[in-house]
């Protein structure tokens, strides 16, 4: 009985042993994981650097951000997808309307927009905005036949198409007696002007461009209404995050990857 006794004492403590040999060992490997191997996902879950990136976009606005089935893609995408890679994190995308994206980023709902934004001195004093990555112009769009605006002085008084939010909402205000008709897609914008109960649409030419291909029976007017630079909205006081961002799109451009994305959505070397 007492040898039995013994027995079962000295297996308890072999149990005991074990247990705390198993421990020290999963502790000595979660520690070498991450301080010798910082590429492995252990690593990257203990030391922070897997985080998301939240891109806030308004897919309306071909070829910078569109529907493609189920998925959102376009230039912008594919910019904020590599500006992800170079800071070592994923890419979560929300979709808002234009003119809702820079209140969700004072939300603190989104960390970045990329939406084919123009920089302008209002923006600038809700968001910081990062390099400029694309040059744009305003373009008027009208019918190939029987239209009313054949130059841009003939836009007073006229009923003129912009999507809600954008520079072309703003330029088109400043126009003597236009009669704004605000819409929440440039879509929208191109179906009201293809019906003929607007005389007349501003947008910017990357998106002008694309719709004329599906619309033959529209045209646009050789004189820009302005010229202005895209860059990439970030929560004020974000310059962490900003130089990030900077830093990422001047490395894209050296090592070519940004000249291959204005080839795949621009057809051209680059813009």
């Amino acid at each position: 009985m007492v040898q039995h006794k013994r027995y079962n004492k000295l297996l308890k403590r072999l149990k005991v042993g074990v247990f705390v040999v198993i421990v020290v060992a999963v502790v000595g490997y979660m520690y070498w994981d991450v301080e010798l191997n910082p590429s492995s996902s252990t690593a990257q879950t203990a030391g922070g650097l897997e985080k998301t990136l939240v891109l806030g976009t308004d897919p309306g606005f071909k070829p910078f951000e569109y529907k493609q089935g189920q998925q959102t893609v376009g230039f912008d995408i594919d910019l904020a997808r590599e500006i992800a890679k170079d800071t070592n994190r994923s890419l979560q995308i929300e979709e808002i309307a234009f003119d809702g994206l820079l209140p969700a980023l004072q939300a603190g709902r989104i960390d970045l927009i990329a939406a084919g934004m123009t920089v302008t001195s209002e923006r600038k004093q809700n968001a910081e905005f990062s390099n400029s990555y694309y040059t744009a112009t305003q373009k008027v769009i009208v019918p190939k036949v029987g239209s009313v605006v054949v130059g841009i002085e003939d836009l007073a008084g006229k009923r003129i198409g912009v999507q809600l939010g954008t520079t072309g909402d703003t330029l088109a205000r400043e126009i003597n007696g236009a009669k704004v008709v605000q819409l929440q897609s440039t879509s929208s914008v191109m179906q009201e002007l293809n019906s003929r109960r607007i005389d007349a649409a501003i947008m910017d030419n990357g998106p002008a461009s694309q719709y004329l291909v599906t619309n033959p029976g529209l045209t646009m007017l050789s004189r820009n209404l302005s010229r202005e630079e895209y860059a990439i909205a970030i929560r004020k006081g974000n310059t962490k995050l900003l130089k990030e961002v900077n830093d990422s799109i001047a490395k894209m451009k050296r090592d070519g990857r940004y000249d291959a994305l204005v080839k795949k959505y621009f057809g051209a070397a680059k813009l």
